[in-house]
């Protein structure tokens, strides 16, 4: 079983590196010795940074200065919610910075490739606009069907704006829709799919970050790192949160069941280390 010290080393090392790798997808300048299997997303990059700097500090910067570049590519009422995610977990400061567009360029950041794999995202605001279009489009190519419901909670934006964008493209024939007695499920059009190849990312990035960050605030504190029963009880405290983050960040052919705390703790280190493999050894230069 993995120390709870060197389960939470783990964590940062790892979470600090998928931001790494969001950046230098997105546009920064910077060197990563491997980057992670995870489609670029502006949003969870900026809104994590804001808690993750306080491991790496250069993120914040890179944060803000991507921000103020690239605003046109920033979906601002989702980057509301997931900032709201975060604060709901750690208090942020309170001059915790809004975006704004910048009067000068910067040597150190550069305008993201749409063309690349990862950047689908990107290149799909370019087409659609930085809007919840884009974004559930994004989620119908990547994940599949889905009703709007299951859209709003996994992308993190408001259901009734997605349910409105799906009957839209709907209309348009973007999307088919298939109705049932339970619910309206939709998916994308073969022949408009078609105009877009990527390949798909094993894990969702914010999810992943979502997860990391529950663990160390919440369950793998200073105040409790010591005391393994405290750790253990604490992790089966937030059995059902950890469960559906983790499940959300990526499927690993594990359970994340357990009828005891320690089990239960054994069973998420065991998930976590499985989605970690695309992140080992990256580091920013």
């Amino acid at each position: 079983m993995m120390h709870p010290k060197s389960f939470r080393k783990l964590i940062v090392d790892n979470a600090v590196g998928m931001l790494w790798s969001q950046w230098v997808n997105l546009g920064a300048w910077s060197r990563a010795e491997q980057r992670v299997n995870s489609f670029s997303d502006p949003e969870s990059a900026i809104a994590f940074s804001s808690y993750f700097c306080k491991y790496e500090k250069r993120l914040d910067k890179i944060s803000l200065d991507w921000s103020k570049v690239n605003l046109q590519y920033i979906n601002h009422s989702r980057l509301k919610r997931l900032r709201k995610t975060v604060t709901d977990h750690i208090e942020l400061p309170d001059d915790f910075y809004e975006v704004q567009a910048a009067t000068t360029s910067s040597k150190y950041i550069t305008e993201p490739n749409a063309k690349d794999m990862a950047n689908l995202l990107v290149r799909l605001r370019l087409l659609f606009g930085s809007t919840t279009r884009a974004d559930v489009i994004f989620h119908l190519l990547t994940k599949g069907s889905a009703n709007s419901n299951q859209i709003a909670t996994y992308r993190f934006l408001n259901q009734k704006a997605v349910l409105l964008e799906l009957e839209k493209l709907a209309k348009a024939g973007v999307l088919v829709e298939r109705r049932s007695s339970r619910e309206r499920l939709f998916s994308a059009q073969r022949q408009f799919a078609k105009f877009f190849e990527f390949e798909i990312q094993p894990i969702s990035s914010p999810w992943f970050l979502l997860a990391s960050l529950l663990m160390l605030e919440g369950c793998l504190t200073d105040e409790l790192i010591d005391d393994e029963y405290l750790v253990f009880s604490t992790f089966m405290d937030n059995k059902r949160k950890l469960s559906d983050y983790l499940q959300k960040a990526g499927e690993c052919n594990l359970t994340l069941e357990g009828s005891t705390a320690d089990e239960f703790y054994e069973n998420v280190t065991e998930y976590y280390t499985c989605l970690c493999p695309v992140c080992e050894s990256i580091h920013a230069r």
